[in-house]
């Protein structure tokens, strides 16, 4: 089988220097107990894998070491390579998380999970040590069987490859940390990012209104005509006040940021109308800023939250929520093929050139299975 690999350039892995990203033959995986063979349709890249191929995503490994967390596909019978039912299947993005809602189980000191790739401890598919560099950008993967959940019947392996890694973290940041319920109103920063176009469409799903923030008029005015009730963009000076000047006068406040950017995202936070005992999620820090809260935030009860991925529970309740309310997620470039992947690592790198939404690479062709693509 075909796989997208990473690996170390001459001389070793430096960090900001380019590894080798290469399509590979391999032999197709073994399938051991309890687990299945999943014929890989279409995978979605991430910013990760740009940052892999940079080296700068952290428990990289360079042997047998396959790119993409993210995956759609169909189980087959590892006999005949052929569908043992054609249902569209997503896979669990990471390892070592079930059920907890603060955070990884397979952490916690005293843990003796061990994941059916071999590694410990936390981990994300996708070039890592801690599943021995398992990846999604592959023909074929052997999981375990509780590690698939059934994709949304209204999305087609392309649509639903998109949905992993970035889907997860939106609903963790909006539901599990934000609270986020029907008739408040959310700031999501940075609207371009994936993530953050999936929060501005689950949090409308939830009936919250929402504004963004973004780096171009394009994107803002994206956002209004998938939902949000405003925008400014993140560059003006005064894009707090005109955030605040845009809330409902039945509820002129928000009551949760969803943020990206870090640094003095609680000060801005609260010039942009962030009411006393709001919210506000963090889940990046594109800025490179330290994290600003001074006793204002205190005095205002302003609560900070750090969030990341989200565990497998959260994961198949995310995919419910979205098959539930017919969401279709942002797919902004579909590529046709692991030899045609490499083009998105481009796109990623260039990502403010592009409008915003999902890469997708279709690796096989829909034919070749019993299921809808």
């Amino acid at each position: 089988m075909k796989s997208l690999r990473l690996e170390a350039p001459p001389g070793g892995p430096k960090k900001g220097s380019r590894n080798i990203v290469a399509v590979r033959d391999v032999s197709i995986p073994e399938v051991g107990p309890g687990m299945v063979l999943v014929k890989i349709l279409a995978a979605a890249f991430n910013r990760r894998d740009e940052w892999s191929a940079l080296g700068l995503y952290p428990g990289l490994v360079y042997e047998n070491s396959t790119l993409g967390c993210d995956a759609c596909g169909v189980v087959v019978d590892p006999a005949t390579l052929q569908p043992v039912d054609g249902s569209l299947q997503l896979l669990v993005p990471s390892r070592g998380w079930d059920s907890d809602p603060a955070g990884p189980e397979a952490d916690l000191p005293g843990s003796t999970f061990r994941n059916e790739f071999g590694g410990t401890g936390f981990a994300i598919l996708g070039a890592t040590r801690g599943v021995r560099g398992a990846g999604t950008f592959t023909e074929y993967i052997a999981v375990k069987s509780d590690q698939l959940v059934r994709a949304p019947a209204h999305l087609d392996a392309v649509q639903a490859s998109a949905l992993p890694c970035a889907a997860l973290t939106a609903y963790r940041a909006l539901f599990t940390k934000g609270q986020v319920q029907k008739g408040q109103n959310v700031l999501v920063t940075g609207i371009g990012g994936g993530v953050a176009l999936y929060a501005l469409q689950l949090a409308l799903a939830a009936g919250a209104r929402v504004f963004v923030t973004g780096g171009s008029d394009q994107k803002i005015k994206r956002a209004i005509d998938l939902g949000a009730s405003g925008g400014a963009l993140y560059r003006d000076a005064e894009w707090t006040r005109k955030i605040k000047e845009q809330l409902p006068a039945e509820r002129p406040w928000l009551d949760c940021v969803v943020d990206s950017a870090g640094g003095d995202i609680c000060a801005h936070s609260l010039r942009a109308g962030l009411r006393g005992g709001g919210r506000v999620v963090v889940l990046g820090a594109t800025t490179a800023k330290p994290f600003s809260f001074t006793m204002r935030e205190v005095l205002q009860n302003v609560d900070l939250m750090g969030t990341t991925l989200g565990s497998a529970a959260e994961f198949s309740k995310c995919v419910r929520f979205v098959e539930e309310h017919k969401i279709v997620p942002i797919v902004d470039t579909v590529l046709d093929g692991l030899d045609d992947a490499l083009r998105g690592f481009e796109l990623m790198a260039n990502s403010e050139k592009r409008g915003g939404g999902k890469v997708v690479v279709r690796i096989a062709d829909a034919a070749s299975t019993n299921a809808r693509v």
